[in-house]
């Protein structure tokens, strides 16, 4: 499951996933969510907690990372936490996002990627 925030900051979006990641997910979270952020905002920050993932569906939309990939340029920064389980679908994000504006956290350290999210470039 996918779960974010109803507020955003400025140009930050905030999703967490549990559990498992499905299609329906990334359909009906992550690309809403998503763009709703880049039809209001030229530039976007992410901040993703992988640290409660278990699994993701591998053969859904969430493998080819396409509304990240093709707004890359628009990224300012990317934290992205987390645990085991994330390594799959976090090296899918770092893929997709540009060299330099994103950076890793284990879990545990969530306080530290938000503040890193939120600081001034």
């Amino acid at each position: 499951m996918l779960e974010t925030t109803p507020a955003r900051e400025r140009n930050i979006v905030f999703f967490r996933a549990v559990g498992t990641l499905t299609e329906a997910d990334y359909a009906e979270v992550f690309v809403p969510v998503m763009g709703a952020l880049l039809d209001e905002s030229p530039q976007f920050r992410l901040y993703c907690d992988l640290s409660r993932l278990l699994d993701w569906d591998e053969t859904s939309r969430w493998e080819t990372g396409q509304i990240l990939a093709s707004n890359a340029h628009r990224c300012e920064r990317a934290a992205i936490v987390g645990g085991p389980s994330w390594a799959g679908l976090a090296l899918l994000l770092r893929d997709a996002l540009p060299a330099g504006h994103y950076e890793f956290f284990t879990d545990g350290h969530q306080a530290k990627a938000l503040a890193w999210v939120r600081a001034a470039l």
